[in-house]
């Protein structure tokens, strides 16, 4: 009969590294490439289990497979009364290595429940036709990230809503060229709006003043633009593919 045997090597996660998401990226302190929106996953894994009772938690946990011998990294497990509660964190595993991973999880006799956490509904439809009947008792497809997307995308859609305005995007699209004098913005913003935007774009540290009454994009302004101006190709190429597959 197969079970699953944590490594030595697994990190455990206490209440005070959960505090904040703040708090937990620095105890992390990942130097792989793993993506932000995986660390967001697996932070709220960790408080579910906490939160459930589960007091020891591994994070990127080594975990070997036997009598098989097979070694994976699980995102989070927790241990209880001899028996895991093991986390899958969408963000950090394609879509074959899932079931392949659900697959041994499902076999192993010390593994109590299996939890899965998806970016999206769709997904989480998905998985949720993946789990064979006689495992469903086992398996729980939570909504996690689904829920709070709102909190983890909050400074890129407050970043985002700037676009919203005509003049903002005026201006830093003719900065994004050069910089530009404010008289030469005047011919084509209204003064009102040049004035409370300029005002803006300097507190968030997206524009300087290069010289007396000429403004340009700083830094953190060029790079924040040439990301907006890929984004925006991402979504007219969608947009383009979809066009043509109708």
């Amino acid at each position: 009969m197969m079970y699953m045997q944590l490594g030595s090597t697994a990190k455990k996660a206490e209440s005070r590294h959960i505090s904040s998401y703040q708090a937990f990226k620095e105890w992390i302190n990942n130097a792989s490439e793993e993506s932000e929106l995986e660390r967001f996953q697996k932070y709220h894994g960790i408080i579910d289990l906490f939160n459930n009772g589960i007091n020891q938690v591994y994070v990127n946990a080594q975990v070997r497979f036997l009598p098989d011998e097979l070694e994976v990294i699980l995102d989070i497990c927790g241990l209880e009364n001899e028996k895991f509660t093991a986390v899958i964190c969408e963000a950090g595993i394609d879509q074959e290595s899932f079931l392949e991973l659900f697959e041994l999880l499902n076999r192993s006799s010390n593994i109590g429940e299996t939890w899965v956490y998806p970016l999206n509904e769709h997904s989480r439809r998905t998985y949720k036709r993946a789990v064979k009947p006689q495992f469903r008792n086992r398996v729980k497809i939570e909504r996690g990230t689904i829920d709070h997307l709102d909190e983890f995308l909050k400074d890129t859609l407050e970043t985002i809503d700037l676009f919203e305005s005509r003049a903002r995007r005026m201006m830093l699209f003719a900065m994004l060229e050069s910089p530009r004098e404010k008289r030469y913005l005047r011919e084509f913003i209204n003064p009102k709006l040049l004035y409370e935007n300029l005002d803006l774009l300097r507190r968030m540290n997206l524009i300087e003043e290069v010289s007396e009454q000429v403004y340009g994009l700083s830094k953190q302004g060029e790079i924040l633009m040439q990301e907006y101006l890929h984004f925006l190709d991402r979504i007219r190429r969608s947009i383009n593919n979809f066009e043509e597959e109708q």
